[in-house]
């Protein structure tokens, strides 16, 4: 009798385990209590049984009525990707929030987007305790996305998303910075990059928690995946965004046996200023590839159709390490040996099977089951037809994935890292070629992907050198003391990025910073090995002429090192000045400026101009580690006239007169400015008709302004900088007060000084 109620309590428990996690009341336990106690009518067990049951589902009365909360706002910042990052298992936004939520954008402001949506996959072989459940040797796969999910759980789905978060799961921001980090991140001494994204789910919840609409098709494994992101700032590694998934087995006794994990990816890579999303033919032109000595899927833009040049850009998706290894693998090096790549056709029975979409968890036909698909390689001539089967009805996904993990008992884990890692096309060969000699940014790029997963173990042996244990990681943060284990991503560290202070004037600008970047220690040495600056500046025009590459391809305008037998040796006299200043409402002390006092850089009014400015070390010759450079502090200035209130200056327009398509518009007709200059502080312009009708009104603010409520400056500018005007300019986009394009004709304004209520008067021509 005991034996069998053994037996019995704990498939009891094991069944509804689940409902303590999504805390639902269930008809079906209700019904299997009342038998169990049926059974055992005649003693003292259905006491004790019930007082459990009813514990569970008063918990569940209180909890039901919190609501759960999918995060989907969220996105890297720090580095050159703008990748998206939910606590649902997603990455992408499936162009949900374009243009204003970046999905996978490399450069960043570039809106050259890489991935529509991605998502971890997790395929296993329950093996329950019970021997009569349905579920025992059933093969289950649970995908955070896939062909048949749409938008977020929070609205309408085909399948269903089959990861969620718990009630009170959210995203954690996280970052090492003290300063200069993003306005949602905090700092934290246990965090490991610049940005982290820290989230927990589940596969276990059958309904959509916020909604409960039954998520279809879906079987539970009974996993939570706990989740971390990383992404630096560095110019060595902003390019890439490297993902942690700790995948336990949250099952009381159930195993879950022959387990392997992917990542499943739909990768349209597109410039989405020339190819809007949505726009037909938007997902056909992208190729794909798969380098296995790397362990990485890639895509690249095929020919740029339907519209513009391709976007000359690479997304890889490279598995960095899995912790244990795989069955029957004990080193890095041969993981690549279990290491798949699968591709299909969105959605569709394709007339090749070997490109079927894979509608079940499992099925007799390879090309139609999930799991197959994860444990299985491609054949090598289909991944090659990857390249040349262009256009495909809907595109492609891919899947790149690892294992078998033997066994996860319950409460065991198994951790699978991969890389986000985007990069320009190496030279300028025909974009739908796919040579090894155009893939060489991608994988220098890969590359530091892996070095920061590696750490300590700098050879990537996957076991620890004497000389290589030399640091530990924990919640008081990264210490540099030996543990006896690899502490993952490690990145030698370049010198803090000074701080910079933008003064904007007539055809001048000035750049100050300070000095904090000298007094950085690498982390490795323990020395202060601070060499000197670099000014880099862009070139005129090239914002809007070659936006897409703006950001990578800024002029060297200056660099200073200290004199040390180490690099040009030209000192940082001509740029210190002889005492530091300070501006109003800042505190910071600025002790250089550039360009050097006696020297002038004239820059054109009117005209956008990006700045940035580094700090670089010496090196490590010892560690073969080169000379780093720090992440640029940016400045977007806008030259023009300062701010006057002088009544014998004349405010002006330009250009005057103004033919459509000047040389700065872009190629529509919201992409269009002309400037006011020699403005007050504050004051309100009036434009109007030679009948007298007012065409438009427009409230200038010195203190404020930063072109908002221009497209020209949504388009080619970035809402995170935004740009430094002089103060006393003012640029309007020649769109009426009811959002309608200005005819050509000759038009008048006024402008009314709120400080002293003077007005002045003024004409311009327009000509289209």
């Amino acid at each position: 009798m005991i034996a069998i109620f053994k037996n019995h309590i704990l498939s009891f428990c094991e069944k509804y385990y689940i409902l303590s996690i999504i805390k639902r009341p269930s008809i079906k336990a209700i019904t299997q209590i009342m038998r169990i106690l049926t059974f055992y009518r005649n003693s003292f067990i259905p006491i004790l049984l019930l007082i459990s049951f009813i514990s569970v589902y008063s918990q569940e009365e209180t909890v039901l009525r919190k609501p759960t909360v999918d995060i989907e706002k969220k996105f890297t910042s720090v580095g050159n990707i703008g990748l998206t990052i939910t606590n649902f298992g997603t990455l992408g936004t499936r162009n949900n929030f374009w243009p204003t939520q970046p999905s996978c954008e490399y450069p960043r402001g570039s809106r050259i987007e890489h991935i529509y949506q991605a998502g971890i996959w997790i395929g296993a072989q329950m093996k329950t305790f019970d021997p009569y459940d349905p579920k025992n040797g059933q093969i289950l796969v649970s995908t955070a996305a896939s062909d048949r999910t749409t938008r977020s759980s929070l609205q309408h789905l085909i399948d269903g998303y089959e990861f969620n978060s718990a009630i009170t799961d959210s995203i954690t921001e996280l970052s090492t910075m003290t300063d200069d980090r993003p306005i949602s991140s905090q700092f934290s001494a246990g965090a490991v990059s610049h940005q982290d994204f820290v989230s927990d789910y589940t596969d276990m919840f059958t309904r959509v928690p916020a909604t409960g609409d039954t998520i279809t098709n879906h079987i539970p494994l009974g996993i939570k995946v706990h989740h971390e992101s990383y992404s630096w700032n560095f110019p060595f590694a902003d390019f890439f965004v490297i993902l942690r998934y700790v995948i336990s087995n949250a099952s009381i006794a159930d195993t879950l046996d022959s387990v392997y994990v992917g990542m499943w990816t739909n990768a349209p890579v597109r410039n989405t200023n020339l190819v809007r999303p949505g726009t037909p033919g938007y997902f056909l032109y992208t190729a794909h590839g798969f380098d296995p000595a790397n362990r990485m899927a890639y895509s690249f833009d095929f020919s740029g159709t339907p519209g513009g040049p391709p976007a000359d850009s690479y997304l890889g998706i490279k598995l960095l390490g899995t912790t244990p290894f795989p069955f029957g693998i004990d080193s890095l090096g041969q993981l690549q040996n279990q290491t798949f790549y699968n591709a299909w056709e969105y959605r569709l029975e394709s007339t090749d099977p070997t490109y079927n979409s894979p509608q079940y968890d499992y099925s007799d036909v390879p090309s139609l089951s999930r799991y197959t698909r994860l444990k299985t390689m491609m054949d090598t001539s289909a991944i090659s037809a990857l390249k040349t089967r262009i256009p495909a009805k809907y595109g492609y996904n891919y899947l790149i994935s690892a294992g078998p993990f033997n066994r996860l008992n319950p409460g065991d884990s198994v951790e699978v890292v991969f890389a986000v890692v985007c990069a320009k096309k190496f030279g300028t060969l025909a974009a739908s070629n796919d040579l090894l000699i155009q893939r060489k940014n991608l994988y220098t790029n890969a590359n530091w992907a892996q070095k920061a997963y590696n750490g300590e173990d700098v050879n990537g042996t996957d076991s620890l050198e004497a000389d290589e244990d030399i640091a530990t990681r924990d919640s008081l943060g990264l210490r540099y003391e030996p543990d006896n284990k690899i502490t993952r991503y490690l990145l030698p560290a370049p010198p803090r990025r000074p701080r910079v202070h933008a003064e904007v004037d007539d055809q001048n600008v000035v750049l100050y910073w300070d000095k904090s970047s000298e007094t950085s220690i690498d982390p490795v040495t323990g020395e202060k090995d601070f060499e000197g600056y670099r000014i880099y500046r862009s070139n005129t025009g090239s914002d809007f002429l070659n936006h897409e590459n703006f950001i990578l391809n800024l002029s060297t305008v200056g660099e200073f090192d200290i004199k040390d037998s180490i690099g040009y040796d030209t000192g940082l006299n001509r740029i210190a000045l002889e005492t530091p200043v300070t501006f109003p409402g800042d505190s910071v002390k600025y002790y250089y400026r550039f360009p050097p006092l006696g020297a002038e850089v004239k820059h054109l009014n009117g005209w956008q101009y990006l700045y940035g400015i580094s700090a670089f070390d010496r090196g490590d010759t010892v560690n073969n580690v080169p000379s780093l450079e720090s992440a640029k502090s940016w400045n977007r200035v806008i030259p023009g006239t300062k701010p006057t209130s002088d009544k014998s200056v004349n405010i002006g327009v330009y250009p005057n007169p103004y033919y459509v398509n000047a040389y700065w518009d872009g190629s529509r007709e919201r992409l269009r400015k002309i400037y006011f200059f020699n403005l007050p502080a504050r004051c309100e312009i009036r434009i109007y008709t030679l009948a007298g009708d007012v065409v438009t009104i427009l409230d200038h603010d010195a203190n404020t302004y930063q072109g908002d409520g221009i497209e020209w400056f949504n388009q080619f500018g970035d809402p995170n900088n935004k740009a430094n005007f002089a103060g006393g300019e003012h640029a309007w986009d020649l769109i009426t007060r009811y959002d309608q394009a200005v005819a050509t004709g000759l038009y008048l304004f006024t402008v009314e000084d709120k400080e002293t209520g003077d007005v002045k008067r003024g004409k311009f021509m327009i000509i289209k």
